[in-house]
């Protein structure tokens, strides 16, 4: 029997256990079988990793309090402690917001179309324009019901019985106008046709040219076409110490003896020279005339050009009195009371002031638009609110003629180019709104109002007019931005070069100026639009004649002879060095007082800022694949075989869209050389580029149908005879064959399986050659590194080679895409088709979502248009 301390001793840790765990053994005090859970001792195993129970916790929380606090008391013993209660500062003033879970967080910032003002706007005036018809039938039932007696209240309507009565009637008015139902059908398209001809009559489509400027309501058949020009006062000071003015000094200066335009030089032998250059391109223009014309076969009499230039020498004018001459033209007398207070003349009227040099000068002539953009490198215009102001006065005294009046009630089609310029757009709505005082403006593009004009859904649209020829390729409503290109010619080239090619045929009016004489220049344009033509068999010596008319002078005839002067002209247009444009002053009057853009120095300051991007400051205005190819002269038709694949191959499926900005800013920087090179770039290869582009963007099967749907507006190049057939020619000249065949799609296959397996051979000869150079065979393959001659070993090695005859045999399996030129549908005037597109255009319904309120413009800008456009601005 053991002793009590010796049973105290054995019973001392199941004591110090019971103690440690009474909390727990009392919170499971009974069982399920009634037995006592405090007999039931800790054992270790499987049940100890278990969650501690919330006593333990909170214990284990109230001893780190106290911890804290003692912690707390030491340092306040110590004097290291920071107490925000006694001294009153705080760790900082504002107040800490816990960051946002990323996982709930989102927003609905402009995701809704209630969030943008354009579509609450016009939500609202669809409103309002329901409850004005609702409210005017209401009060047109309620007038029924009062002629028949009865009141009748909306609440009450019954749309069941509403349904039988107009059933029935209409079963009763069958029965009874069974014979007359044809005549009433009649009468009710013919009123439906009035109403579809009154849709579009509060419309005006404006579209603005270098020389004229179209403008009509969209339910007119035709524009009214105003030359952009404008003739304003001369403002001369008064020298107040003598009492004289400017003018007599600006008269002497008319008085000196000026050199004509185009500049030549008389020879000896009563011949015209201009430069060598001129006789070098004219001798190559020539050659290739008369292989064209051996080509198809047509007979050149020799010394032609002699028979028509002897002729010429002894030709004098016959006067002719004002009473025999049926085209006589009638100048403005300013002094007469009629003309007597107006500031100013626009258009026609302006051409009709007799502003002979030292005769009359008070007025001159101005501008505006050059080369499809402002004229703001003109001497004549020292500010841009001179040059808004002058197209201001333009259209509004055009639409004052044509008697439109009350424009805030009223909308306008504003058509502009497919390559613009971002302040040209916008300059010229601003105008629209505040200066002409439209209520609305819409915009569409150039080449997409050609394709309404013409029906067509897909074509390539060649815009050639007086100052620049554009190209763009449409694909259903909508340009394929890649494909866009202007160059830096028009009509008014021709006009010049046909003048040149008449004064070295010894042209009778010898004294011809087209600098400053705006009569000549009528004149040179009056003779190219009779006599040019692409039409082989009318080359031949003939016989012509011409009126010269010029204020306070006698008309004079002259007959003259010509030659193959008609068409060498126009071919100008696939030898643009033809026109030596840049190599010697412009002779157009609209440039005689202007520096053309690629005439200027870079560093003259603009009238109007370049465009550019907020946030980045470069250059924003669009961008073109085409355009900057032709800047740096690599256009397909110049390429050699094996290039041109690998170019395509690498083009194909991409576009400039991707960074608008960046390919902006590389334009801008490449600019100044690009100017002479899109002067030197002919009309086929531009064509061929543009659609080319157009198929890499998009789809290559597009090719073919652009080809088959070439369309050529403006009045240029689409009212010379002949111009389909010469046109179709040169494409299929210049065009490389790879490209005229339907199988490119499986050329370029091909090509990209070679350049796949170079990459593996030069991948494979890269890692064997620095296995070769490994030290150790631990080393990393990455960190040696090879020399050049290596690498050009290794390039040598793994080269694309192409089998051309593959390739060829490939091209052959498939057709030639033919080159069709459409016609201007229903014999049309190519020059008003853009307009007439407009015009179609704004008749659409689709069209009331696109019109720019002032209120939009006075708030948001050139956003509008971003909104407002069905193109990307």
């Amino acid at each position: 029997m053991s002793s009590p301390a010796e049973s105290l001793a054995s019973h001392e840790p199941e004591i110090k256990e019971e103690d440690d765990n009474s909390t727990s053994k009392n919170s499971h005090s009974s069982s399920a079988d009634g037995t006592n859970g405090s007999s039931k001792k800790h054992k270790p195993g499987p049940t100890a990793g278990k969650k501690p129970s919330a006593e333990v916790l909170q214990r284990r929380k109230e001893g780190r309090i106290k911890a804290a606090a003692t912690i707390a008391q030491n340092l306040k013993k110590t004097g290291i402690g920071r107490f925000e209660e006694q001294n009153g500062f705080g760790l900082t003033s504002v107040q800490a917001i816990p960051l946002i879970n990323q996982k709930n967080y989102f927003t609905e910032y402009l995701r809704k179309d209630e969030q943008i003002s354009f579509v609450r706007s016009w939500r609202a005036e669809k409103l309002q324009q329901s409850n004005v018809i609702i409210k005017k039938t209401e009060a047109s039932v309620e007038a029924d019901d009062a002629q028949n007696g009865e009141t009748t209240n909306f609440d009450d309507f019954d749309l069941n019985n509403i349904e039988a009565e107009m059933n029935q009637k209409k079963a009763n008015q069958l029965v009874e106008d069974e014979d007359d139902e044809d005549d009433e059908e009649e009468n009710e398209s013919e009123e439906i046709r009035e109403e579809k001809a009154k849709i579009g009559h509060d419309v005006i489509v404006i579209h603005p040219g270098s020389s004229y400027i179209r403008i009509g309501r969209a339910t007119d058949a035709v524009p009214k076409t105003i030359p952009t020009v404008i003739a304003v006062p001369r403002h001369d000071s008064t020298n107040s110490t003598n009492g004289t003015t400017k003018r007599g000094s600006r008269q002497l200066h008319h008085n000196k003896k000026q050199e004509p335009r185009p500049k030549r030089e008389i020879l000896a032998d009563g011949e015209v020279f201009f430069n060598d250059s001129f006789d070098e391109i004219k001798n190559v223009v020539t050659k290739n005339f008369k292989a064209r014309m051996r080509y198809y076969k047509r007979r050149i009499l020799p010394n032609s050009r002699e028979t028509a230039a002897n002729y010429n020498k002894k030709q004098e004018s016959e006067k002719i009195p004002d009473h025999n001459d049926p085209y006589k033209k009638e100048w403005i007398d300013v002094e007469s009371p009629e003309y007597h207070s107006k500031r100013f003349f626009v258009g026609e009227d302006a051409l009709k002031l007799p502003l002979a040099p030292g005769k009359f000068d008070s007025f001159k002539l101005r501008y505006p638009i050059i080369n499809g953009n402002f004229n703001e490198f003109s001497d004549d215009y020292s500010s841009p609110q001179e040059i808004l102001g002058d197209i201001a006065n333009i259209v509004g005294d055009s639409l004052e003629s044509m008697d439109i009046r009350n424009l805030s009630q009223l909308k306008t089609i504003l058509i502009i180019p497919d390559l613009y310029d971002k302040q040209y757009i916008e300059a010229w709505v601003d105008i629209l709104f505040k200066f002409v005082g439209f209520g609305r403006v819409g915009i569409i593009q150039e080449s997409v109002a050609a394709t309404f004009g013409a029906g067509a859904s897909c074509a390539c649209v060649v815009d050639v007019g007086a100052h620049t020829t554009s190209i763009s390729c449409v694909d259903e409503g909508m340009v394929i931005n890649d494909s866009r290109v202007v160059l830096n010619y028009g009509g008014d080239q021709v006009t010049e070069c046909f003048i040149k090619l008449l004064l070295e045929s010894s042209f009778p009016y010898r004294e011809i100026d087209l600098g400053s004489r705006v009569d000549d220049w009528e004149l040179a344009q009056t003779l190219k639009h009779s006599f040019a033509t692409f039409q082989d068999a009318d080359i031949a010596v003939q016989l012509y004649n011409f009126y010269k008319r010029k204020p306070f002078e006698t008309t004079e005839k002259f007959e003259f002879k010509v030659f193959d002067e008609v068409m060498l002209a126009p071919l100008g247009y696939f030898y643009p060095e033809f026109f030596q444009i840049g190599e010697q002053p412009q002779s157009i009057p609209s440039l005689a007082s202007s520096r053309k853009p690629e005439h200027i120095n870079v560093n003259i300051k603009r009238l109007f800022s370049p465009s550019t991007d907020q946030y980045t400051g470069k250059p924003d205005n669009p961008s073109s694949r085409s355009q900057i190819s032709l800047k740096t002269r690599t256009t397909y038709a110049d390429m050699n075989e094996d290039d041109l694949l690998m170019r395509l191959c690498e083009l194909k499926g991409t576009s400039t869209d991707s960074d608008p900005v960046g390919t902006a800013a590389a334009e801008a920087e490449a600019a100044e050389a690009g100017l002479t090179n899109l002067r030197h770039v002919p009309l086929e290869k531009a064509i061929i580029e543009s659609i080319t582009n157009a198929g890499l963007s998009t789809d290559l099967n597009k090719i073919k149908k652009l080809y088959d749907n070439l369309l050529i507006v403006g009045g240029g190049f689409a009212k010379i005879s002949g111009y389909d057939l010469i046109l179709s020619d040169r494409i299929n000249i210049w065009r490389p064959k790879f490209l005229s065949s339907s199988s490119l799609d499986e050329i370029l296959d091909y090509v990209n399986s070679e350049i796949k397996k170079t990459e593996e051979l030069r991948k494979e000869l890269t890692k064997e050659l620095k296995v070769s150079k490994q030290e150790t065979p631990e080393q990393n393959l990455d960190e040696i590194q090879l020399t050049e001659k290596d690498l050009e070993s290794i390039d040598q090695q793994a080269q694309v080679r192409l089998d051309l005859d593959y390739i060829d045999g490939i091209n052959e399996q498939g057709s030639v895409l033919t080159v069709n030129v459409l016609p201007p549908p229903r014999e049309f005037d190519p020059e008003m088709l853009t307009w007439k597109g407009g015009s179609v255009y704004s008749r659409l319904k689709v069209v009331n979502e696109m019109w720019i309120t002032s209120n939009d413009w006075e708030v948001l800008e050139s956003r509008c248009i971003y909104y407002k456009s069905l193109f990307n601005y």
